[in-house]
């Protein structure tokens, strides 16, 4: 008989529109987690928390009033923004910290993405070639996971941090495609294999380690549903389409690209332009190929080509109902 899970009142930070929201409203269809929503604006701001879940509002200067809207709470889980002057390290070190005194067993951070925590594909010792270095694109996701790791060590508080395939999601900031034109224009000619996910799997992953806690803790895992590429992306819309007129692709230099956006960072450059040129590297260069997923660890059905191809149909189908690429 399976144990009754420990985790059962969630404190959820952050609600964005395409991500957040999303998996906030399956995680609460479950109606296995007492859930309290906290954002910095206005409760009436909030239009998408589901119906049933209170909303708070915190200042997250304000350590006391944040202590006491997380007391009581098992897990944190946060989705905040990741891209230049979010603060994503900011806010969620006031969140660590307000946990911790708040006596919170686990914290969820921010993550949902590639890997920039640098251990998939890394030998035993977390060092390897597939890892992305150290830059202002990355710095506020490993500040979090540094901060965590030290304060897990010291018997502080637990986390889990998941990393996802590419979500195909705000796509057009790493490639772009036109599909009134038929053209693409893709890093190294879209040839580079990339795991996907979908946001349903995102959700059972994120459900699997709150319901496994403290089974899972500590670590950093890694699901997907299968494998494709930009090349299978554009080859789909051009099957989709009535004519199945080739697109035209032509293809620029991921590392050129990161080259410049590093010098440009040095200078104090820093941009949706330098900060999508560094990301462009494990969103659809390779390295968000996961080499050993956790699918298996959590409860998940392993990866296919055949879930990966239902990502991109998807895709396909949505982008052209609306007439463009997000």
């Amino acid at each position: 008989m399976a144990s009754e899970s420990i985790i059962k009142k969630i404190v959820w930070y952050g609600q964005g529109p395409r991500l957040g929201s999303q998996v906030l409203q399956r995680i609460a269809a479950l109606k296995k987690y007492d859930i309290t929503f906290i954002g910095r604006k206005e409760p009436s701001e909030y239009k998408n928390v589901p119906e049933g879940i209170p909303i708070v509002q915190v200042d997250l200067k304000d350590h006391k009033t944040l202590v006491k809207a997380l007391t009581g709470a098992d897990a944190v889980v946060v989705f905040t923004h990741f891209n230049p002057g979010g603060d994503l390290d900011i806010v969620q070190i006031a969140l660590i910290n307000a946990a911790i005194e708040a006596g919170v067993k686990l914290f969820v951070p921010s993550e949902w993405a590639p890997d920039t925590a640098g251990g998939n594909g890394a030998t035993i010792a977390k060092i390897g070639p597939n890892t992305l270095p150290p830059n202002p694109a990355v710095a506020a996701k490993r500040v979090v996971h540094n901060y965590l790791l030290c304060r897990s060590a010291a018997n502080q508080i637990d986390f889990v941090s998941l990393h996802v395939g590419n979500l195909l999601i705000n796509l057009s900031a790493f490639a772009s495609l036109d599909i009134n034109k038929r053209t693409a224009s893709l890093g190294d000619g879209g040839h580079g294999l990339i795991s996907v996910s979908s946001i349903d799997t995102l959700t059972k992953g994120l459900d699997s380690l709150l319901t496994q806690y403290p089974k899972f803790k500590n670590g950093f895992f890694y699901i997907c549903d299968g494998e494709t590429s930009l090349q299978r992306l554009v080859k789909t819309f051009q099957e989709a389409s009535e004519t199945k007129e080739p697109w035209k692709i032509t293809s620029f230099s991921i590392a050129e690209r990161k080259q410049q956006a590093d010098e440009n960072m040095r200078n104090g450059v820093f941009t949706n332009k330098e900060f999508a040129a560094v990301l462009t590297f494990p969103f659809t260069g390779g390295l968000t190929v996961w080499q050993n997923p956790d699918n298996e660890r959590l409860g998940l059905g392993p990866p296919s080509d055949g879930k990966a191809q239902k990502i991109v149909d998807d895709f396909v189908r949505s982008s052209i109902a609306k007439g463009y690429v997000s």
